[in-house]
C-alpha cells in the first residue's frame, strides 16, 4: 500500500509541476498579449489623431481660412499640391497601420499555442 501511495504522490507532484509550468507559460503569454494590445491601441489612437489633423488641415484650406486662391491657375496648382501631400500623409498612416496589423497578427498567432488546452 505504501508503494501505491508513493506512486500516487509522485503522480500528484508531477501534475502539480506540469500545472505550474503551464501557469507560467500562460502568464508569460498574457504579458505579451497585453503589451501587443496596448501598443496596437496606442498606435491606432495616434493614427486616428493624425488623420483627424489631416482632415482639419483640409477643412481649414477648403473653408477658405488658408485662402489658397484656387480660382487662379497658380492657386489651383498649389491647392492640388496641397491635396497630393495630404493624400501621401493619409497613405503613410494607412501603410503604417497595415504594417502594425501584420506584426501584431504574427504575435497573436504565435501566442495561440500557449492558450491551447493541455494534452492529456
Amino acid at each position: 500500500m505504501s508503494e501505491q501511495a508513493g506512486s500516487s504522490l509522485d503522480a500528484i507532484q508531477a501534475r502539480q509541476a506540469a500545472m505550474a509550468r503551464l501557469h507560467g507559460t500562460v502568464a508569460d503569454a498574457d504579458r505579451v498579449l497585453a503589451e501587443a494590445l496596448a501598443s496596437a491601441h496606442a498606435v491606432m489612437r495616434e493614427s486616428v489623431n493624425r488623420l483627424d489633423a489631416i482632415a482639419a488641415d483640409i477643412d481649414r484650406v477648403v473653408s477658405g481660412q488658408a485662402d489658397p486662391a484656387i480660382d487662379t491657375p497658380m492657386g489651383a496648382r498649389e491647392f492640388q499640391k496641397f491635396l497630393v501631400a495630404k493624400q501621401r500623409e493619409i497613405a503613410a498612416v494607412v501603410a503604417h497601420a497595415h504594417e502594425l496589423d501584420r506584426a501584431k497578427s504574427a504575435v497573436l498567432q504565435s501566442l495561440r499555442a500557449h492558450y491551447a488546452p493541455p494534452a492529456g
